[in-house]
């Protein structure tokens, strides 16, 4: 009897540590730290991004810009959600279709998904696009978009616009890509034209306000903000 107790504790001492050491271990998720920024990284989380805003929110490339699928005639608006309420873009696929494609495409595809607000300014613009989070980063080609005809302001208060990555003192600089901001103020308002517009934004401009209040004074030309924001979802409606 002894000794078959003494095989039985034997046995179960063995399993146990093939148990131990065969199982798989489930990573531990980072703890959201506490506060607003804590807050805001909480609601992401729960729409599927990662944890930390400077997380890269995905590794989507694309090798050359997409061919034109919308509809010049249609009308196209983008729902974009983010971690603080919506706003609605109403796109001008009639005067910008090349520029309404890209972002459409893109939207479709969820490569603004998760993207922060990586530069914003008070009374100027709120900037994202870049899944980096850096400010470099893009979809993997860069495309040719006209920019609006000289007036004053050539960009109205809640225009949706294309930030170039190079050769921003051209009209026509060829280097739009992913990246693109919201014009939140006088500042923005009275940009020289070389930036290709696609919308405006027509409903829910509180929300893109109060996402401008973490901005960067307009002195800083960083524009780091105070708090990380995020597009949490783009859906777009024909």
């Amino acid at each position: 009897m002894r000794s078959s107790i003494v095989v039985v504790i034997v046995a179960i001492v063995v399993v146990g540590s093939v148990f131990l050491i065969t199982r798989h271990h489930s990573p531990k998720t980072p703890a959201i730290p506490p506060g607003e920024q804590g807050t805001l990284d909480a609601i992401a989380v729960k729409a599927g991004c990662p944890v930390s805003p400077l997380t890269r929110a995905n590794t989507l490339s694309f090798k050359k810009a997409p061919p034109l699928t919308i509809s010049t005639t249609a009308n196209y608006t983008a729902a974009v959600k983010t971690d603080v309420g919506s706003f609605v873009i109403t796109l001008d696929a009639k005067d910008y279709p090349v520029a309404v494609n890209n972002f459409v495409f893109l939207a479709k595809h969820k490569f603004y998904n998760c993207v922060i607000f990586h530069r914003v300014v008070k009374d100027f613009i709120d900037q994202t696009g870049d899944p980096t989070g850096t400010g470099t980063g893009g979809p993997g080609y860069k495309f040719a978009a006209p920019a609006p005809p000289a007036a004053t302001p050539q960009y109205r208060l809640g225009a949706v616009v294309y930030a170039n990555s190079d050769n921003p003192g051209s009209a026509d600089p060829k280097s739009n890509g992913s990246q693109f901001f919201i014009v939140t103020g006088p500042a923005g308002e009275s940009l020289p034209a070389y930036y290709a517009p696609f919308g405006q934004v027509t409903s829910g401009m509180s929300v893109v306000q109060q996402i401008n209040k973490a901005g960067s004074a307009a002195t800083d030309e960083t524009g780091t903000p105070s708090l990380y924001h995020r597009v949490l979802s783009v859906t777009i409606k024909e």
